[in-house]
C-alpha cells in the first residue's frame, strides 16, 4: 500500500496501543516475574536467556531457545527460535535470520522476508525490503511502501517516535508525521534531523536555519544553526547559537535558560539538564531545581525522573516534587511509569501510581 500525501492515516498515537502498564524482573531464585497493575505473576521457573519490557508487553526468550510474550494478560509463544529483537511502549518487533515481524496483540505479521537496514521507534517500523528495493513503514496495523526506487546502501531515513523522514532519489525530504505524508524541500547540501512524536527539527546546511515541523507548518525558529537540538513528544529542546537554552513545546518557545547546560535530555514531555553542577527539571513552563549536584545514577522514563541521591536514598521527582522510595536500595530500573528496585537481598518493591508493591 503507498502513503499518497494527502492520505489521513486512519491511525491515532495520542495514547499507547497497550492499556496495560507491566514490568519485569528476575528474581533471587531466578524465576522471571512480571508484574501486571498490582499483581505479580510467576512466568518461568528456569532461567530465562534475555527479556525486556515496554509500558504493555514483555518479551523475552526462554531457557530452550523460544521467544515468548506477555500481553494483555495473556501469555504467547511467539516464535521457536529468534535472531534479535526489540520492544518500545507500542511495538514488538524481531528477527529470524532476514526476515523482519512485529507481533500485536496475540499475532505475528511478516513484515519482510530479506530486511535490509531497519529502525523500530514507539509507534512505528521503518525497514528497507531489498529483494524488491522498497523503502516501507509499518505502523497502525498496516504497511505502506513510501519509496520503490532506493538503493540500501544510500539510502537516508530518520525516525522518532511516530514519524519518518527520509530523502528521496530526487533529494526531496519527506516527513510522515501526524498521519500524513508531506513533502518539504529539497536538500542542496548536507542536512541534520531529529524526530519525535508529531513534530520534526531540521537544520538544511545550504543556509544554516533551523526549522521545525508542527501541525501542518514548517516553520523557521532561528536564523542561525543551532548548537544542539532534541526532540520529544510535541517538543523540541535546543541550545540557539548564542548559546541560549529554549524548549519549543506544542506551537509556543519557553526560555528554558539563558546559558548552554552542560548536558540535557528531552524523553516524552520531561526535560531535565544541568547547569553549574546544578540539576534541573522543566515543566509547565518553569525550571525546577532537583538537586545541588548531578546524580551519578538516573533515568527518564515515563513521566517520572528517578535517581539515587547523594545519601544512597532512590528517588523520584514528579509534579515538581522529590519523594524518596527507599533508604536502602541497591539497584533499580524504569519502565513505562514503573520503577523496580531491589530492598535488601530478597525483597524486589515496585513504585506505581503513588503506590508502592512487595515481592
Amino acid at each position: 500500500m503507498r502513503l499518497p500525501s494527502v492520505l489521513i492515516l486512519t491511525v491515532f498515537f495520542a495514547q499507547s496501543v497497550y492499556s496495560q502498564s507491566i514490568g519485569a524482573f528476575v528474581d533471587y531464585d531466578k524465576h522471571l516475574i512480571i508484574f501486571d497493575d498490582g499483581m505479580f505473576r510467576d512466568m518461568e521457573f528456569q532461567e530465562v536467556r534475555s527479556f525486556a519490557a515496554g509500558s504493555g508487553c514483555v518479551a523475552y526468550v526462554d531457557n530452550g531457545g523460544s521467544l515468548k510474550a506477555y500481553t494483555n494478560h495473556i501469555s504467547y509463544n511467539v516464535s521457536p527460535s529468534v535472531s534479535a529483537y526489540t520492544i518500545t511502549d507500542n511495538l514488538f518487533t524481531f528477527q529470524v535470520g532476514s526476515q523482519l515481524y512485529v507481533f500485536e496483540n496475540g499475532d505475528k505479521r511478516l513484515l519482510s522476508a530479506f530486511t535490509g537496514n531497519f529502525m523500530v521507534g514507539d509507534s512505528i517500523v521503518a525497514f528497507i525490503d531489498t529483494n524488491r528495493h522498497y523503502f516501507c513503514i509499518y505502523m497502525g496495523g498496516k504497511i505502506y511502501v513510501l519509496a520503490d526506487i532506493i538503493v540500501e546502501d544510500g539510502a537516508r531515513f530518520w525516525l522518532g517516535d511516530n514519524t519518518v523522514a527520509y530523502i528521496d532519489i530526487h533529494n526531496i525530504l519527506r516527513l510522515v508525521c501526524a498521519q500524513k505524508q508531506y513533502e518539504l524541500f529539497n536538500v542542496i547540501d548536507d542536512i541534520e534531523v531529529a524526530l519525535g512524536r508529531n513534530v520534526a527539527a531540521f537544520v538544511d546546511k545550504s543556509d544554516g536555519k533551523f526549522r521545525i515541523f508542527f501541525d501542518g507548518e514548517l516553520q523557521d525558529v532561528e536564523q542561525f544553526t543551532p548548537k544542539s537540538f532534541k526532540c520529544g513528544y510535541e517538543s523540541v529542546a535546543y541550545v540557539n547559537d548564542v548559546e541560549n537554552f529554549k524548549l519549543f513545546s506544542n506551537g509556543e518557545i519557553f526560555d528554558v535558560a539563558a546559558f548552554q547546560p552542560d548536558n540535557y535530555e528531552l524523553h516524552r514531555n520531561l526535560l531535565v539538564y544541568s547547569l553549574n553542577e546544578q540539576f534541573f527539571t522543566f515543566a509547565d513552563g518553569q525550571s525546577y531545581l532537583v538537586e545541588n549536584y548531578i546524580p551519578q545514577n538516573y533515568s527518564l522514563n515515563g513521566n517520572l525522573l528517578t535517581y539515587i541521591d547523594q545519601n544512597g536514598y532512590l528517588c523520584v521527582f514528579e509534579n515538581g516534587e522529590k519523594n524518596v522510595l527507599s533508604y536502602n536500595a541497591n539497584e533499580f530500573y524504569a519502565v513505562g511509569d514503573l520503577v523496580i528496585f531491589n530492598e535488601g537481598l530478597n525483597t524486589v518493591k515496585i513504585y506505581y501510581q503513588g503506590k508502592m508493591y512487595k515481592r
